[in-house]
């Protein structure tokens, strides 16, 4: 295993060293990018080779660099997506959609989920999503006749890419982000508007030549507008109403007195309190003590509830009984990516929404998509039709 581990890491080695100004390949880079692909398709059921890989972070120190820095290198180029695509598939398709429970795989699948979070990280430089957009683009411009398989494999291969960065989950108790400041996901979101990436995404789902990536991009839209309320982006606007006003000023009273009440009852318990051997001795009345006597506590308000066995722990409810849980976290973008979401928004109901959901429900009923597509399907139907609603309620746009 110690053998293996230093032929790995002797592989990462060979892709090159960051210079003073840019990053230097090594002449066998791309043997090597071929071999960690190789180690990848053998990784065994822990994962080892992909949790190593992360660990050493070789896509923020590596991979990215090369990425921008040899982009037109066609073949190199390829070979670094591949393997980006690789490592950034969602920890949730690789353990199956089923989370593990077992504690060791438990741990691995954590280990998974903080280095794709580490990975979105180096994915809000807007320069790395320069280089996807021109790649991206060149495909598109092409003439229909050009478009071979390889450039439509390669074009599948980059928006996979995007989905797979924008599906890593928010790490919200480490970020704690407030509404209205800018998470790591309104970070990606950001980068991928300056970039243009969003155009791109937008033609692909107006135009009826690109009718074989329709699904792609659906899915695309929909890990934008995960966290998006519907009703919240549709009213996005440059100047506050004075119901927003109003409704920010409500809540900010009620954090206040939250807050107040709190420090008013801390102060209540630690003030004037004495000795807890002048708290008196008090009489549990009905209940019998291990004698024939009625029950003796020493304080009414710590060990009553032992008494009476309150912190006793309740049955367990099987995993397979347990309700279903609403995972979405809805909340409040930083303002200036709401206001380019709902541009994208009213863009795409106008430009591309009948049109793109026919063809996409003409692919669903001949089962031509994957399993679950149907999801992003209804996704976009509720989500559009609420933002179409608070918007201007047209309903050709939506029939």
């Amino acid at each position: 295993m110690a053998l293996f581990h230093a032929e790995l890491t002797a592989t990462c080695n060979s892709l090159g060293y960051a210079g003073p100004e840019k990053y230097c390949i090594d002449p066998q880079c791309s043997e090597a990018v071929r071999d960690l692909i190789k180690f990848l398709r053998r990784d065994g059921d822990d994962h080892e080779i992909r949790r190593h890989l992360g660990t050493a972070n070789i896509v923020e120190t590596d991979l990215l660099p090369i990425l921008v820095e040899y982009s037109n290198n066609s073949d190199l180029f390829d070979l670094i997506i591949r393997l980006l695509v690789n490592l950034t598939t969602p920890a949730l398709l690789i353990y199956n959609e089923q989370p593990p429970t077992e504690k060791t795989q438990s741990q691995y699948y954590l280990q998974m989920v903080s280095h794709l979070q580490k990975y979105k990280r180096a994915f809000t430089v807007v320069n790395v999503w320069n280089v996807i957009v021109n790649k991206l683009a060149k495909v598109i411009q092409a003439e229909y006749h050009e478009k071979g398989e390889e450039k439509v494999l390669s074009t599948v291969r980059l928006l996979i890419l995007v989905r797979n960065i924008l599906h890593v989950p928010a790490d919200n108790d480490a970020e704690c982000r407030p509404d209205n400041d800018a998470n790591l996901h309104d970070q990606v979101l950001w980068a991928m508007h300056q970039s243009q990436l969003i155009d791109i995404i937008m033609y692909i789902a107006c135009s009826i030549n690109e009718e074989q990536y329709y699904l792609h991009a659906l899915e695309i839209i929909s890990l934008m507008l995960r966290d998006q309320k519907a009703s919240e982006l549709a009213n996005a606007s440059i100047n506050r109403t004075e119901t927003e006003k109003q409704r920010d000023e409500h809540e900010l009273k009620i954090v206040l007195d939250k807050e107040r009440k709190e420090k008013m009852d801390k102060l209540k318990k630690y003030s004037g309190s004495r000795h807890s051997k002048f708290g008196g001795r008090f009489v549990v009345s009905g209940m019998k003590s291990i004698g024939e006597n009625e029950m003796v506590v020493s304080s009414m308000t710590s060990n009553i509830n032992k008494a009476f066995d309150r912190y006793k722990k309740p049955l367990k409810t099987p995993r397979n009984r347990l309700p279903l849980g609403d995972v979405g976290v809805e909340r409040k973008s930083a303002f200036s990516v709401r206001l380019f979401l709902k541009e994208f928004c009213v863009e795409f109901l106008y430009g591309a929404y009948n049109m793109l959901m026919k063809h996409v429900r003409e692919i669903l009923v001949r089962s031509k998509g994957q399993p679950n597509d149907e999801s992003y399907y209804f996704w976009a139907i509720q989500f559009f039709m609420e933002f179409n609603r608070n918007y201007r309620f047209e309903i050709k746009l939506v029939r």
